[in-house]
């Protein structure tokens, strides 16, 4: 396997949670596995590092970024700076393949139960911020937007373990889909900051209590 598909590989492990926040890569199974050896292995390693998926500690190796309280909220701060923006742009530009894709993701929405199958839900609403991306039609945005896509996709690994969190993702991805059908610019952004700072405190609010039942069982 070449290099850049054992990075492809990690990448979307990690991405799609089969290697957690938190795991340590230990790099002499890595260079076993994939039949590489150690220098064209760890240029993958630093790479993924240097777009915020692994974190290296010195005296340890690599482990998969855990996202502190601080860098949640700030993740969410910056989608938020671009994606309701993006938004507006996006229901600006609505033509007849965005309002096909709309309406195809409604109806997933709508028929999509998320205690049965949250992955898929957290999938949708996915596709749908990368249509809004694409539709956007502003290359600066967009850029910025692929720039957060991965550090994003780790917060949805979190998101993801709350089947409240994703239920009330669904309702609002279904007002964001409605507002663009609308083509109501304004309702559209709106919507979108509403989702993304509901989204945030209701991880950090996961996150807090977690802290919380971890100090409360080291304390009993």
């Amino acid at each position: 396997m070449t290099k850049e598909k054992i990075y492809i590989d990690l990448k979307e492990r990690i991405i799609r949670d089969e290697l957690p926040a938190g795991q340590w890569l230990v790099e002499r199974e890595l260079c076993d596995n994939y039949q590489i050896s150690r220098t064209p292995m760890r240029e993958v390693l630093q790479r993924l590092v240097s777009e915020g998926l692994l974190d290296l500690h010195r005296s340890k190796g690599y482990a998969v970024k855990a996202l502190s309280m601080k860098e949640i909220v700030e993740i969410f701060q910056a989608r938020e700076a671009i994606e309701c923006m993006l938004t507006r742009l996006a229901c600006h530009n609505a033509d007849e393949h965005l309002v096909a894709r709309l309406q195809e993701i409604k109806l997933d929405l709508e028929e999509i139960e998320i205690e049965k199958d949250i992955s898929r839900g957290v999938e949708i609403g996915r596709k749908l911020h990368n249509l809004i991306s694409e539709t956007a039609k502003n290359s600066l945005l967009y850029d910025y937007y692929l720039g957060i896509k991965d550090l994003s996709a780790l917060t949805r690994n979190i998101s993801k373990r709350s089947v409240e969190i994703e239920k009330r993702s669904k309702m609002e991805h279904l007002e964001i889909v409605e507002a663009l059908l609308k083509g109501n610019e304004e309702q559209s952004e709106n919507c979108m900051r509403n989702h993304l700072r509901n989204t945030c405190e209701r991880i950090v609010e996961t996150y807090i209590n977690a802290v919380k039942k971890t100090l409360n069982y080291i304390q009993s």
